[in-house]
């Protein structure tokens, strides 16, 4: 018995979405002779960046992501010389508004003071899967219209979809510029920009051999 014959085409598609939420991640860092004072003057300071955050962002997520304590060197005459300990520890503060961040931004640096240094800000949305359903349908279109095609120039037509595969490596945000949210004349202004959600879908499609036309002298 003859395998039925088929056709397997990816289709993509993206379409883009407005973040609604933002997300930063800050590091205190302390430095003393001691590894304990060191410590300990970093927490301080910890206890007071989350206290200012939450006081602007009661809402906002906050979780410790990194805790270090490591000795300082320093070469003298020929050798490493300790001179100290360094500590850090890292906070992630998650949904954020976006209009919130420069407010939250500004309530860490007044609390942490020198101590403290922004690593990163990032942007996402809080539901995503409206602009998901839309890049399917646009990526299932696409790879129906390249099906298509090639089953018109093989001289046959399409059958039912047998098999139907997401990707699932989605391509790193893409982000597009747009106008800052109004904000406090203090706080540093924030951009969330537009965020391009991506979906590759691989469609297996049965092909189905046309009719073929009766001899124009057959009757």
């Amino acid at each position: 018995m003859n395998p039925t014959p088929t056709i397997t085409v990816t289709g993509a598609a993206a379409t883009s979405a407005i973040p609604d939420a933002m997300g930063i991640s800050l590091t205190v860092h302390a430095h003393h002779e001691q590894g304990a004072e060191s410590l300990a003057c970093a927490s301080a300071s910890a206890r007071e960046v989350i206290a200012a955050i939450l006081e602007v962002a009661p809402n906002a997520s906050l979780a410790t992501t990194g805790i270090t304590l490591a000795p300082r060197t320093n070469w003298r005459t020929d050798e490493s010389v300790m001179i100290g300990y360094d500590a850090h520890t890292t906070l992630a503060a998650t949904g954020l508004a976006v209009d919130a961040v420069g407010l939250v931004l500004l309530a860490a640096v007044d609390a942490g003071g020198d101590s403290l240094r922004i690593d990163s800000l990032c942007a996402d949305l809080t539901d995503p899967s409206l602009a998901l359903e839309k890049a399917r349908e646009l990526a299932f279109a696409d790879a129906l219209a390249k099906a298509g095609h090639l089953a018109l120039l093989a001289g046959v037509r399409l059958g039912a979809p047998l098999r139907i595969r997401e990707s699932p490596e989605a391509p790193p945000p893409h982000f597009k510029r747009v106008t800052a949210s109004p904000m406090a004349a203090k706080s540093m202004p924030v951009v969330a920009g537009s965020r391009e959600l991506a979906v590759a879908l691989e469609v297996q499609w049965e092909l189905v051999a046309d009719a073929q036309e009766p001899d124009a002298g057959t009757g």
